[in-house]
């Protein structure tokens, strides 16, 4: 896909999440309404009425013109990376289908870097921050990143230690910054050393490439605070700009940045998980045709059929464990 606009969101989604990213849309759209949208398709599913109602730049996998990027990033969490190597901006904001805009932060996006962390702490929400650690990687580092002295081996010049590192659910780049040539080439490394890089997603092979790049003066990063991930930084600014107890928008937001909801998925079935901004971005969605007692139903039947669908797993898994004995 050709450059089609300097700068714009970029957000993806799975026939099964389909549902979640439909609030990631509406919150684009709701606060940064002139920044231009790409909704990356892993499939071959409808979404014409996303396409429609948000007048998006709809890239799918199957049809990359690459048949080994196709292999490589369809099915699986991967799929994402088609933003970077075939997306329609030069500079993009990427955001998972569980991560809404809140407030408009685009003025704080650096699309003078290459990338753009949205972290500011050294480590990550799940971890013991990184500095305090000594040079002793965590086995809850390992498990989000990878294995530095595994990894020590396959590039010797790499200072792992001290680096801000982040989730891959949210962050800015700029197309093409690591090219589709050198993630094979990490994703070999993967192949032949067990354990080099964790089972979580493409989050240490992206770390580490981020950072190793930069530190070879390849590329320009810098990191923003721009990432609240409610299980770590807690919910009482959330609460705060929803202190008015109606469930839209807050038309002022105290801290503009992007809500990740990482961890425990924003059901409301579930009550240990904290979902009050994502619901109302589930409800601009559904609003729009539905109404408000409509995107009440709609949202009450989505998540019916998530709980469902665990409940037929569990059931499965114990049927399979019984036959197993």
């Amino acid at each position: 896909m050709k450059v089609q606009a300097p700068f714009g969101f970029v957000t993806g989604c799975h026939a099964g999440d389909k549902f979640m990213v439909q609030a990631t849309l509406a919150s684009m759209r709701h606060y940064c309404p002139k920044v231009p949208i790409c909704l990356v398709v892993d499939g071959m599913f409808d979404v014409s009425d996303l396409e429609k109602e948000y007048n998006l730049i709809v890239l799918r996998v199957p049809e990359l013109p690459s048949s080994e990027m196709r292999r490589l990033i369809g099915g699986n969490f991967r799929a994402k990376l088609a933003a970077m190597w075939e997306g329609p901006f030069e500079f993009y904001v990427w955001m998972d289908s569980d991560a809404i805009v809140w407030g408009d932060f685009t003025s704080q996006v650096r699309r003078d870097l290459d990338f753009q962390i949205f972290w500011k702490e050294a480590g990550h929400p799940k971890t013991a921050v990184v500095q305090s650690l000594g040079q002793e990687a965590s086995d809850g580092f390992k498990h989000y990143y990878f294995d530095p002295e595994k990894l020590q081996l396959k590039d010797p010049k790499f200072k792992w230690f001290g680096n801000v590192y982040f989730s891959a659910g949210v962050y800015g780049c700029k197309r093409g910054v690591i090219s589709f040539k050198e993630w094979l080439h990490i994703e070999n490394w993967g192949k032949t050393t067990a354990g080099l890089f964790s089972n979580f997603g493409d989050m240490g092979p992206l770390n580490y490439l981020v950072h190793a790049k930069a530190q070879r003066n390849e590329i320009r990063i810098d990191s923003a605070d721009l990432q609240h991930i409610p299980e770590h930084h807690g919910k009482q600014e959330l609460l705060l700009d929803c202190a008015s107890g109606i469930w839209h928008f807050p038309p002022t937001v105290r801290r503009p940045r992007t809500v990740h909801f990482c961890g425990r998925k924003p059901f409301l079935f579930d009550r240990k998980a904290y979902s009050r901004p994502f619901t109302i971005a589930r409800l601009e969605h559904h609003r729009r045709r539905h109404g408000n007692i409509g995107a009440w139903l709609r949202i009450l039947n989505e998540d019916k059929c998530v709980l469902a669908g665990k409940v037929e797993r569990r059931l499965k898994n114990h049927a399979a464990n019984f036959l197993k004995k």
